[in-house]
Parts: C-alpha cells; structure tokens; sequence
C-alpha cells in the first residue's frame, strides 16, 4: 500500500494519461484512493475477507499485484466512458472467490451476497459512504475482479492437481 503515499494524481487510474504511455498506472491505480475513509474502508473490507480465507489468504493476497494491470485492462475494455478510477475494491473481487473457496459456508455465503450486490449495482448504480460525493462505485471494476478471481482459483487448482501427481523424489530414488 506505499503507492497511498505517493501523490494520486501520479498514480490513479486516468484514461487520458494511459494514452500517453503512462503505463504504470495499470498497476498502481487499483492501490490509489480518493481519501483516507477510502483506503479504511477498502483495508477493512481486505481484513474482513482475510480472516474468511485463513491462512490460504497469503497467496491470494500475493496475486494481487500480478493481476491488477489485467483489472486495468478489463476496466478500459469493459468501460469506454470511465475516466477516471481509485481503489481497491476491484481486487477485492478476486479476495472474495478466495473467500467463497476457502471460506467455508460462510465464505460462499459472503461470496454468493457479493455477487447479487454486483448485479444490483450494475442494474440500479451504487454509491458508497467511503466514496467523495459525486463518485461513483465501479461495478465494472469489481465484475472484473471476480473474473480474475476465478482465473486465479482456477490457477491454484490446477496446481494443486499438478504438484498431488506428481511423484516425490527420495534420495534412496536417484542413481
């Protein structure tokens, strides 16, 4: 979270500077925020969803920072009129498959709400208490994070598959 202490205008999500080869903000503009309440909520969010996942989450929490450029991208493919993006809440996304798979009951339950709150929001718009007045939550963002969140849930399956066939070398093995 040190790019919070960097000044967002260099480091936001913005259409225009992307254009302009402002490349870097693929990654950083999912870790900007609009305000500090911002950042609270979405780390609040992290937090809660974390303690769903257990100790799996530190490998969720690792994919972060590889899947956030491909948020970015989905965000300018999925939403041609956005300007302008901040926050954390897209990369929840993936947080919350981590919690509908590793959760338990409770993570599917959480996992399950999540996506009739995307639906909802997507259909009616949304607005959020951490957010300034005049922005807007994102559905788009957080649609593409349980996309990428599947991918990496997928991802982690089939390694799990790979590494369980394949046999383990003892030392008594080799010639």
């Amino acid at each position: 979270m040190l790019v919070t202490l960097l000044p967002a205008d260099a480091v936001a999500w913005r259409r225009d500077a992307l254009g302009d080869g402002a490349w870097w903000r693929l990654w950083t503009g999912p870790f900007s925020h609009w305000s500090a309440l911002h950042l609270a909520g979405n780390l609040t969010a992290a937090a809660a969803l974390s303690v769903l996942i257990g100790p799996p989450v530190w490998r969720w929490i690792a994919v972060l920072p590889a899947v956030a450029p491909l948020l970015s991208l989905f965000l300018i493919a999925s939403a041609p009129d956005l300007q302008h993006y901040r926050g954390l809440s897209g990369l929840l996304g993936v947080l919350v498959v981590g919690a509908g798979v590793e959760g338990g009951v409770i993570g599917r339950l959480v996992a399950g709400l999540y996506v009739v709150k995307l639906a909802v929001d997507a259909i009616e718009g949304a607005s959020s208490p951490v957010l300034p007045t005049g922005v807007a939550v994102v559905w788009q963002a957080h649609l593409g994070g349980l996309l990428l969140g599947l991918l990496v849930a997928a991802s982690f399956h089939l390694h799990r598959r790979a590494s369980a066939s394949t046999p383990t070398r003892t030392p008594s093995d080799t010639p």
